[in-house]
């Protein structure tokens, strides 16, 4: 890989791991981080000697040496952060959800395009090598007819003041239904109530019925007392149960249950070279596109329209 200057917009818990795993990068330089509060400043230079420290983002983008950043700040913040990376000439890598908007979201997605930069979403699951391996598998009919997937995300959380589960959670939900199944939802059904206050959901279900017939469901929690992140494929031959942050596929098949042989990765530090090969490189594939990030907030609008409405929600597609 070629020398690299990046930056990374917000270091608070996230950025921290981000500006982490670009300095075991060989041949990445994190030359600039942003944040409002300086204790995050100065970890950075204390802890990665990163010289320029800014409290404004806007600041890190007049550097011309910088080639891509990382935007990891609070979600209302995305679309303008992308925004104004885009027009300063860098690539971006933006967390989920690219935007609150869909519309927004396609705005960016056309600017990088006319601009001929890589906007890539931190979709990061798309990079876990034992959803890689179901993925591989799915494709190979290893399953037989696929019946059902059951998604499961769930701990204890406080009530977050600027979002609620479903945009916090669901991001993840679409896109690994797009990712195992390379389609997305065509009907959508959506419950979900706050409990610890007046507004904004703690708590959801969500039920997707796919082209194929397939039904994918989503229980969404902030309110469990463990934290789960699985994921259950059934199908007509076998099913497999898998453990994302373990990253542990248990096959069930006619009695019997075993696991595969899976070699666990870095899925922060595979997800960044990505995004690093994928710039002004067409012959890598972007994973993570800023269209895919699109398609899941417009998932999420579906979700919140389906929850409004007390209704089944046809996507379009």
């Amino acid at each position: 890989m070629r020398r690299i200057e990046v930056a990374v917009l917000g270091v608070g818990y996230w950025g921290k791991k981000i500006v982490d795993e670009y300095s075991n990068i060989p041949g990445v330089k994190v030359k600039a981080v942003s944040d409002q509060l300086d204790k995050n400043l100065e970890f950075c230079r204390d802890r990665y000697k990163v010289e320029n420290l800014y409290h404004d983002y806007r600041e890190v983008l007049e550097d011309d040496g910088i080639t891509a950043v990382n935007v990891c700040l609070p979600n209302v913040l995305h679309y303008q952060a992308c925004k104004d990376a885009l027009e300063a000439g860098k690539h971006v890598l933006v967390e989920k959800p690219i935007t609150l908007s869909s519309q927004e979201g396609r705005e960016l997605v056309e600017m990088a395009g006319e601009r001929n930069l890589t906007l890539s979403v931190g979709h990061i699951y798309r990079f876990n090598n034992a959803l890689l391996e179901v993925r591989r598998l799915m494709g190979q009919n290893f399953f037989g007819k696929p019946y059902n997937m059951n998604f499961v995300w769930m701990n204890l959380e406080p009530a977050f003041p600027d979002r609620d589960v479903i945009v916090d959670l669901a991001p993840h939900f679409f896109d690994m239904v797009n990712f195992i199944f390379d389609s997305w939802p065509s009907r959508i059904t959506c419950v979900g109530r706050p409990y610890r206050r007046k507004e904004m959901e703690e708590l959801a279900y969500i039920t997707c019925e796919m082209p194929s017939g397939v039904l994918a469901n989503a229980t969404l929690s902030w309110l469990a007392p463990r934290k789960v992140r699985q994921i259950e494929i059934v199908g007509e031959n076998r099913s497999a149960l898998i453990d994302a942050v373990g990253q542990e596929v248990t096959v069930y098949e006619s009695g019997y249950t075993y696991k595969l042989g899976i070699e666990r990765n870095n899925t922060i530090r595979t997800e960044l070279i990505n995004f690093l090969q994928s710039i002004g490189d067409p012959s890598t594939e972007t994973r993570n596109s800023g269209t895919i990030g699109v398609r899941t907030v417009e998932m999420i609008e579906k979700s919140m329209d389906s929850l409004r409405g007390g209704r089944t929600v046809d996507t379009g597609i």
